[in-house]
């Protein structure tokens, strides 16, 4: 039983004969499975990078357990062990490097697609989460409302190719998660079996791929490939008033209108002037605008 009495689910260890034959060696072309991680990003990119050929275009290296996982500007992302889907997946695009940014969108994207399979309706928060509204009653986090953070997203380019590392939550009890805007998709009620985790990621693999084809078949242009759409639609942050802290501490304020061709935020300051923000931390504010 977890602290709060809710029965814990079954956390069966990651089969990966089982998933490498659900995959298929035409989507995913190598799979490593670690039984455990400090970070699936870092252990990839080391790995890729001192063996280039053996690690080619759309591999895959999962583990059952990230210890020292990464989030964005280096912060510490960690799970109880057996909970979380923690991969990485190596893309060698041949796109323009000017494009890399949206391979962390599309990440999102993909997420949101997959836990849709679950009977989730996720969103994503710009730039590198994946949210699913609470029910409704349910108290309000500064910065967040009433989304909750399922799923974190890392993009890092190595050389020519980009490591994309995707870490959900999926079995953790309410007492397990660090934090109060978190969630996983259990505590969120979804319809999830033995191998959540296993059945999660092969539904994420390929979409993350139809996506990632779409986007290469452009050019690495997300517009003419309908994707700054799609992105828009399943967007949690676009419409709202939001406060982004960029990494030197400025906060630029007003509304998040869109999303630029770099993958970058563009927001309607309050004093009228329209500014591209390609990174920082977004936080929502309660007024919708």
């Amino acid at each position: 039983m977890g602290q709060d009495g809710c029965m814990t689910t079954e956390r069966t260890p990651l089969d990966a004969d089982a998933l490498r034959a659900r995959l298929g060696a035409d989507v995913v072309p190598r799979l490593e499975l670690v039984a455990q991680a400090g970070s699936t990003n870092t252990e990839l990119a080391a790995a890729a990078s001192a063996a280039p050929q053996a690690w080619p275009d759309f591999s895959v290296y999962v583990a059952d357990h990230q210890a020292a996982g990464r989030g964005r500007a280096g912060r510490d992302w960690s799970t109880p062990p057996g909970t979380a889907l923690t991969v990485s997946f190596l893309l060698r695009p041949g796109v323009p490097s000017s494009s890399f940014g949206w391979v962390g969108l599309l990440g999102g994207l993909a997420v949101v697609r997959a836990l849709g399979a679950f009977g989730l309706v996720a969103r994503t928060k710009w730039p590198n989460d994946v949210v699913v509204d609470a029910p409704v009653g349910t108290d309000e986090v500064d910065g967040w409302g009433r989304g909750r953070k399922v799923a974190g997203i890392l993009g890092e380019v190595a050389g020519d190719a980009v490591v994309l590392g995707i870490g959900i939550n999926v079995l953790q009890e309410p007492d397990e998660l660090p934090v109060p805007w978190s969630a996983s998709l259990a505590s969120l009620g979804a319809v999830i079996g033995e191998r959540a985790r296993e059945d999660l990621l092969v539904v994420l693999a390929h979409q993350l791929w139809h996506l990632d084809e779409r986007w290469r078949a452009a050019g690495g242009d997300a517009a003419a490939a309908g994707l700054v759409e799609e992105y828009a639609a399943a967007s949690a942050t676009l419409g709202r008033a939001v406060a982004v802290e960029r990494p030197g501490g400025e906060v630029v304020t007003g509304t998040a209108e869109g999303i630029a061709d770099d993958g970058g935020l563009l927001v309607r300051r309050v004093d009228g002037e329209r500014e591209l923000v390609r990174s920082g931390d977004v936080y929502h504010l309660r007024l919708r605008v």
